[in-house]
């Protein structure tokens, strides 16, 4: 049977058909069945006469099959490496850092096994850090589970809401900013934990 194929520039073929295309114009004999799925296995002999045959090599589809795992398995460990790298990046940068690369981070979901200190993105446009390893899920959405997340609030916004501390880590410290029930209040005093309507001595409010 005649069957017509196509050369790579590497002297492979690279497809056959029965019909002469453009593309697929080198004519040979075949006997036997064609196998498509292992095409990286056929090459071209010239008989005594220069008649083309196309023939099956099977060491030559092994070894074709194993550079294309070995070629395949790079890239996945390649690519795996740049995730670790990226996120090692992510998670070595400060708050103030993160939340100008904040559309890196991703996004919070739930069922998610969350560890201490990750960043996420949540709702529209909210940030915020992970305060202790736990396990996600619907009711303990980041914005009002205060003991598992704290929210991040952007340096450039000069008077952020005010967060209840959840602990020292995200106490007020003098000359911090906060919005409180549509005011504006300047901290002063270090670690506190209270609102200026429960400590008004450590608020001053600022004048409009």
């Amino acid at each position: 049977m005649k069957i017509f194929c196509k050369i790579g520039d590497d002297g492979s073929v690279t497809a056959f058909s029965t019909c002469s295309t453009a593309d697929v114009q080198v004519d040979a004999e075949v006997t036997g069945p064609l196998y498509p799925e292992k095409i990286s296995g056929y090459k071209l002999e010239a008989d005594n006469t220069g008649v083309n045959h196309l023939v099956f090599d099977e060491e030559q589809y092994r070894s074709c099959i194993k550079q294309e795992q070995e070629a395949a398995a790079l890239a996945e460990a390649e690519a795996k490496l740049a995730e670790v790298s990226r996120d090692a990046m992510l998670d070595g940068v400060d708050d103030d850092t993160a939340l100008t690369m904040a559309p890196l981070y991703p996004e919070w979901q739930t069922g998610q096994n969350y560890k201490t200190g990750q960043r996420l993105r949540f709702g529209d446009g909210g940030f915020v850090k992970v305060l202790q390893d736990h396990k996600s899920q619907a009711d303990w959405l980041p914005d009002a589970t205060p003991s598992l997340y704290v929210v991040l609030s952007d340096p450039a916004e000069e008077w952020p809401e005010f967060r209840q501390p959840t602990g020292a880590h995200d106490v007020y410290m003098a000359g911090d900013k906060t919005t409180y029930k549509g005011e504006h209040y300047t901290c002063k005093a270090d670690n506190t934990a209270h609102s200026p309507e429960e400590l008004p001595d450590a608020w001053e409010k600022a004048a409009e």
